[in-house]
Order: C-alpha cells, then structure tokens, then sequence
C-alpha cells in the first residue's frame, strides 16, 4: 500500500486592488472622498482585472472594498467573475482631501504651490486644507484589516485607492512612506494590484509582489 502524501495547504493572500479609472482621473482631478463612478474604461479595466485573477487561480475570495462607487463597481466586477463574499467598509475610502476635491492638480500646483509640493512629497503629516493625512489613512485602514485578517488558505482582496493602499502598504511591509511614495514602488495604476502571502497566525509577511498591472498590458 503506497504512503498516502498530504497535499501542501492553500496560501494565505491578500490582493491590494486600486479602483478602475474615473473621469477624474482622466481629467486629472483630485478625488478624495468625491463619489466619481468608473468611466467606461473603468468598467473595461476591472472587468479585465476579475478575468486575469481567474486565470491566475483565485476563486471565492473575500472581497473588502471601499463603498465610494469607483471601488464599489470594480468590486463588484471581481466578485461577478470569482465568486466569493463582497462587503463595504467606509474605513477604505482614499484620504479625505478636503477644500481641494474636485480641483485640478495642475491648478493646485500654481495656486498652492509650496502645500501641493509638501503633500504630493509623500510627508505623512501634510494635509490639504481641512483634509486628513496619509498616516491617518494608514491608521484607519489597517485597523480594518486587523480585524478582517485572512484565515488560514483564505484569499482576502481589499478594493480601496491610491494614497490608501500606499499608506497601507507601508505599514504592513514596515516601510517609511515618504521615502516609498517618493520612488513610486506603491504607485497602483487604475485596477493595479499588489499580492501578499501571509500568516494567518503571526500576521508576518512572508512574501510580496507590487504594483502588477500585466491585464492592463493586453490593450
């Protein structure tokens, strides 16, 4: 009687996805808290996105995503495609920008020159007038994932944005923000995403790939 093998268990992931793209990014506009829906490559972007992690083998994820529309429609797409469980959490919205949502970033670069090139210098403390900063972001972002950390051979995919994913990444990889967000390693183009392998126990990083964007490259 041949020995009976255990098949190697599951990994523990968790995917960083950053929203399909808006209008206001086309346009180059700040967004924060702004509820802009996806623009039709939006919708193209993530639907590509749901396909590429199928062929990558992700099946019935569980599925966290901001409740601002662009995340919440590229969430959905995911979960259309890969099964699973999808729930909102306002804690993943991007940072909160305050008096310069809505604006455009060349604009704010004349205007408000020496705060735009503070802010957009990755300092953690810096904040758009009556916005909040990106440690604050980092803060509440992570206090979710604590609590809805991956179990053991579980896939858990977070949908969230741009400064939000950065802040996070940071402080799981125990990165300084600035120095990262200066080198643009965390930069998430539009449904961009970055895999990480982790103990379900320790909640130790084991392993991490960033900023993949290769559905993006087929077009």
């Amino acid at each position: 009687m041949g020995r009976v093998t255990s098949l190697p268990p599951s990994p523990t992931r968790l995917i960083l996805v950053r929203h399909g793209q808006t209008a206001h990014n086309r346009e180059r506009r700040v967004q924060g808290h702004i509820d802009a829906p996806l623009d039709e490559t939006g919708h193209a972007q993530a639907a590509r996105l749901a396909r590429h992690l199928r062929a990558e083998g992700v099946r019935a994820p569980r599925l966290l995503a901001s409740d601002l529309a662009r995340a919440r429609a590229t969430a959905e797409a995911l979960h259309a495609e890969l099964g699973g469980t999808l729930n909102l959490h306002p804690e993943l919205r991007e940072i909160f920008m305050g008096r310069w949502e809505g604006e455009l970033y060349d604009e704010l670069a004349v205007r408000d020159a020496e705060l735009h090139a503070r802010f957009w210098s990755g300092d953690p403390d810096c904040l758009a007038p009556d916005g909040e900063n990106a440690r604050v972001v980092g803060e509440r972002v992570h206090a979710l994932l604590e609590r809805e950390w991956p179990q053991p051979g579980e896939t858990v995919i977070v949908v969230s944005h741009g400064i939000a994913i950065s802040a996070l990444l940071a402080r799981l990889l125990g990165l300084d923000y600035q120095q990262e967000f200066q080198t643009r390693r965390f930069l998430h183009l539009n449904t961009a995403y970055s895999v990480l392998d982790v103990d379900p126990d320790t909640r130790e990083i084991q392993a991490s790939r960033l900023a993949l964007s290769p559905h993006l490259e087929l077009v």
